[in-house]
């Protein structure tokens, strides 16, 4: 059994930090995820690690560059 997964790769710069977003796509497997797309953000001092599902590639990279750019106002 495997799962086949394309990878994306984003370089977000956020005020003076710069963030790389990398994106699975679920090409094929046993998987069941919430959608095609999903970024895993890793935990850190302050929130828990998430991971967010989408319809395209593009609309889970900027969902979660809109999340990293609130937490760093």
């Amino acid at each position: 059994m495997f799962i086949l997964l394309r990878h994306y790769r984003y370089e977000v710069q956020i005020g003076s930090s710069s963030h790389v977003l990398r994106v699975e796509e679920l090409i094929s497997g046993p998987a069941v995820w919430g959608g095609k797309f999903r970024i895993q953000l890793p935990a850190n001092g302050t929130v828990g690690a998430k991971t967010f599902y989408g319809a395209s590639v593009d609309a889970v990279a900027l969902e979660v560059a809109e999340l990293l750019s609130q937490r760093e106002s």
